[in-house]
């Protein structure tokens, strides 16, 4: 028996060495695959003291993204329309059955939820947070109040 499993074996890995031809490779100049790339990152401080690092870029389809990075989870998001200011939204958010919305303008941004297949409607969308662009280092305090008078 351990003679027929043997060549049996060897058959079965021999196979596994057999590969289809290889792509061509890409222009001269140009990368192998498309890249997705990270252009910016700001921190932001958000009610009740939620801290969200939101990561800006375009993904590997060249479109506009954020990465948000909320209590050490990593959530993409993709712009979508907006009225004013930018919006990114995606069907994957925080509970099941919610997605997310990141909204900015200026130093501001809401992060919101709807329902998952709603979250394109800005008017489906729930405010959860009200953020802002953080301006003081980790662990450095607030500069004082300017004196009265």
């Amino acid at each position: 028996m351990k003679q027929l499993l043997i060549p049996a074996a060897a058959l079965a890995l021999a196979a596994c060495g057999q590969f289809a031809e290889a792509p061509p490779p890409p222009p001269p100049g140009e990368p192998a695959f498309p890249l997705a790339s990270a252009e910016r990152s700001i921190a932001y401080v958000c009610e009740r003291d939620l801290p969200i690092t939101a990561i800006y870029g375009t993904n590997r389809e060249g479109t506009p993204d954020v990465a948000l990075i909320i209590r050490g989870t990593d959530i993409r998001l993709t712009q979508s329309v907006a009225a004013s200011g930018t919006r990114y939204t995606s069907p994957i958010g925080l509970e099941t059955g919610q997605g997310l919305a990141w909204w900015t303008k200026g130093d501001e941004a809401l992060l919101q939820q709807a329902p998952r297949d709603r979250i394109n409607d800005p008017e489906a969308a729930e405010t959860i947070r009200t953020c802002r662009v953080k301006t003081t280092p980790d662990g450095a305090a607030a500069a004082p109040p300017a004196p009265a008078g």
